[in-house]
């Protein structure tokens, strides 16, 4: 097998949606990858590493990162995409799930900077890309917790950023609109009643947000889109 001539990507929450869509753009380019997700066949095939875990079990995803290091060389892009929403009353919620909400949204993300934010800065290069939202700046009713977390992501890029440009390494803080996946699914409800009960608006496509996202990357590492604010045309939010 060749070895791989581009340095390895991972992508948490890579089995469905925006993840899959990073997966699939990274890997035209020719890059290792290493795919995680709670709902994941484990196991490797060719130059992609696929890992099923959870990304606030941090033993688990660093063994999972060493592995893919140990085969493919150094994490050269962390792309911080885990995550799903919860829909009603705050007052109706159990704190079990909340906590669980706000664990796997923020905790999720420091775990993945902190297993390789130390090969990064002794390389003196790196990129983090942080999949958040439109909510961490414009947040919505019944979704309280998503929208906290994802404005504790925002904030902790640009903190971040701030903190490592004298290393090198770009944090990138991605807040797209709605993007069509099927966190509908996870809502418990059909797409239609979804798009029904936001007002039936448009949609960016997973794919072009992977492309967005791979763009960024691919500036010269001097260059960091630091704060991206992604929205369709005809949106009138923001």
């Amino acid at each position: 097998m060749a070895e791989p001539t581009k340095p390895l990507v991972v992508i948490t929450g890579a089995s469905h949606g925006i993840g899959a869509a990073l997966a699939e753009a990274f890997g035209r380019e020719g890059h290792p990858l290493l795919l995680t997700s709670r709902h994941m066949e484990a196991g490797t095939e060719g130059t992609v590493m696929r890992a099923a875990l959870d990304v606030i079990d941090y033993a688990a995803l660093e063994a999972a990162i060493r592995a893919a290091e140990a085969r493919f060389g150094p994490v050269d892009c962390l792309v911080n995409n885990a995550g799903f929403i919860h829909i009603g009353p705050l007052a109706a919620r159990d704190p079990a799930d909340m906590a669980y909400e706000a664990d796997v949204l923020f905790k999720g993300v420091l775990n993945g900077v902190h297993a390789v934010l130390g090969g990064m800065q002794a390389r003196k290069r790196g990129t983090i890309i942080n999949i958040s939202s439109a909510g961490d700046r414009i947040p919505g009713p019944q979704g309280e917790v998503y929208h906290a977390a994802k404005a504790a992501v925002r904030s902790l890029a640009g903190s971040l950023q701030k903190g490592e440009a004298a290393n090198n390494i770009r944090v990138m803080n991605i807040a797209p609109g709605l993007v069509k996946t099927n966190i509908h699914a996870n809502m418990g409800m059909p797409f239609e009643e979804y798009y029904e009960m936001l007002g039936r608006p448009e949609f960016i496509e997973a794919a072009e947000l992977a492309d967005i996202i791979l763009y960024a990357y691919r500036l010269p590492q001097r260059i960091c889109i630091r704060d991206l604010f992604v929205m369709p045309t005809s949106s009138s939010l923001g």
